[in-house]
């Protein structure tokens, strides 16, 4: 109750009391369950060193114990104290841990929990520096609506809304001001049900931003004033430093500039608070640091001790031991100098079979576009040809005859009708082999091309999202061709074989890597379960055409839980 009552010093002395006698009754799991709250106080007064070592250990007892909840929420702990030191690419470490035994556990909560934990962590990399990541950002996207898709089929309203402030959070930031409303209103919706404050204040504190943005100054502020009536009285520091911060610029651009410099001292103060609180936590650390050091030092002192008596029995062994040294040395000169010989011929081995692996690789595939295009344009010339003369003839044969009967009309429309059909078929067919969009315009438009054209029956809802692909210039004919073509094998394969409702592709372009994501709510599969010789020989063809282009591919897909299929390939322009 002292640590609800946030009592913290109180609190502290009743876990350590309470601790002293666990541990004489010797019950590690109420050990590790008292040091987990002890740590969570810790955590509260910014002594971040000694809360992650008592998380540690509290992850230690639970693994010993065969307690996968436990060790779950010691993982995340560890993740989340690691993540208000600021260092953010440890923490997702240890959201990653827990999010692999989370599955073994069976709790949906906790699992969603984790989901959004680690999205908000690439959330929060992918905008810790001025410049945007949108790689790490592209990371949290399909995290956070996995745990959207979780939550929401599991009633659990307090995950799903955090999940949809954080996705609100990344539309605000790229602009996407309609996307963002919508996904921070339904936090806050979600936030107002189940009563929690913090996630009431954030939604109305983001909203504010967002809302500012756009112009509208008045209905920003008076979010901002909602938000500081939650927080006001609370150690919330970052939260409260975000709000002053709003209401300070809101007041500015309504030429309020008294209240717009008293919000902002105001902001001041809580960001040196929060300051002052990791001055804490980096001060246990250089504690902790100088401790490491000295015993450090003490080992090396005992090492030097010991070397000395060792040269000591040296020097008394040196004579006798002179002429096998010389002999072992002259012995292992030469296996040095043969087994170099050996390895650099192994190497130079390697290489060749490697690079006459990829030009292998590329002659097969440039081979396969090749014959496609040549079967595309026969079929277009040649068959298509045939069919327009076939369909014009049948016209004039009908008129030369004059048909008079019903019967013989129809039978004549309905060779007409299979000569038209034919010919559409064909035309599809050799559009399919040769598409023109990606020869002329490049990736992007002949996969919008090939999507439009996918589920003409609507049975199947496609989103598609392009990020920095349609400027920067073409990329390199034979990545385009790859690529479409994966892409064409991975939307038949949903539309045959995953029985799904929505798809999502994506087609992300970065500095160095493109990434494309293809995610389906399909029945999903057992990538381990299929049959090498036959259902796994398209996935493995997959891979070795990415492999062939310095990238992979990485399939992700359980039973009932859809499939998410990722390939990165390096950026090779023409």
């Amino acid at each position: 109750m002292a640590f609800v009552r946030n009592d913290l010093q109180q609190a502290t002395n009743y876990c350590n009391q309470s601790l002293a006698l666990w541990n004489q009754l010797n019950k590690p799991k109420k050990i590790g369950e008292t040091q987990n709250v002890l740590a969570s106080i810790y955590g509260q007064q910014g002594k971040y060193g000694e809360a992650v070592a008592l998380f540690v250990n509290c992850a230690k007892i639970a693994e010993s114990l065969g307690d996968r909840k436990g060790q779950v929420r010691a993982l995340m702990n560890i993740g989340v104290t690691l993540e208000r030191m600021a260092d953010e690419k440890a923490a997702i470490g240890y959201f990653q841990q827990s999010l692999a035994l989370v599955d073994t556990v069976q709790d949906l909560s906790a699992y969603a929990n984790t989901l959004v934990t680690l999205g908000n962590a690439y959330l929060t990399l992918g905008t810790i520096n001025t410049a945007i990541d949108t790689a790490a950002q592209a990371k949290a996207v399909p995290l956070l609506r996995q745990a959207i898709r979780v939550a929401h089929g599991n009633s659990d309203a307090q995950n799903e809304g955090y999940a949809r402030l954080a996705l609100g959070r990344l539309d605000a930031m790229a602009g996407r001001w309609a996307d963002a409303q919508n996904q921070l209103v339904q936090a806050l919706a979600l936030s107002q049900k189940i009563g929690d404050a913090v996630l009431i204040a954030q939604s109305l504190t983001w909203l504010g931003d967002s809302h500012l943005k756009q112009g509208k100054t008045d209905l920003a502020l008076g979010q901002y004033q909602q938000a500081l009536g939650i927080l006001v009285g609370s150690r919330d520091y970052t939260d409260l430093e975000q709000v002053y911060a709003g209401l300070a610029r809101a007041y500015a651009a309504k030429g309020q500039y008294n209240a717009a410099f008293d919000n902002q001292r105001l902001q001041s103060l809580y960001a040196d608070s929060t300051k002052s609180e990791k001055f804490v936590s980096e001060a246990h650390n250089l504690q902790i640091k100088y401790e490491t050091e000295k015993k450090e030092s003490q080992n090396r002192l005992q090492a030097a001790q010991l070397r000395t008596q060792q040269q000591i029995i040296r020097r008394r062994n040196t004579q006798l031991l002179a002429g096998l040294l010389v002999a072992g040395l002259l012995a292992g000169l030469a296996y040095l100098l043969y087994t170099r010989r050996r390895l650099r011929r192994e190497v130079e081995f390697a290489q060749e079979r490697q690079q006459l692996t990829q030009l292998r690789a590329q002659a097969v595939l440039e081979a396969e576009e090749g014959e496609r295009r040549r079967i595309g344009s026969d079929l277009h010339d040649g068959v298509g040809q045939l069919l327009t003369v076939a369909k014009l003839n049948l016209h004039a044969l009908g008129e030369e005859l004059q048909l008079d009967t019903l019967g013989t009309q129809t039978m004549l429309q309905n060779a007409l009708d299979v000569v038209n059909e034919s010919f559409l078929e064909v035309r599809q067919i050799s559009h399919n082999l040769m598409p023109n969009a990606l020869i002329k315009r490049g990736l992007a438009q002949a996969v919008r091309d090939f999507l439009s054209k996918v589920s003409p029956d609507d049975r199947l809802k496609i989103n598609l999202e392009v990020v920095g692909l349609d400027s920067g210039g073409r990329l390199a004919p034979t990545v385009e061709n790859v690529l479409f073509r994966v892409i064409q094998e991975l939307v038949q394969n949903i539309i045959k074989h995953a029985q799904a409702s929505e798809m999502t592709l994506q087609l992300v372009r970065g500095p160095e890597e493109l990434t494309v994501l293809v995610e389906d709510n399909g029945v999903g599969f057992d990538p381990a379960a299929l049959d090498p010789e036959t259902s796994g020989i398209g996935l493995k063809n997959i891979e070795s055409r990415l492999a062939f282009l310095g990238g992979r591919a990485e399939f992700d897909s359980r039973p009932g839980h859809g499939t998410t299929v990722t390939l990165e390939v390096p950026v090779l322009t023409i």
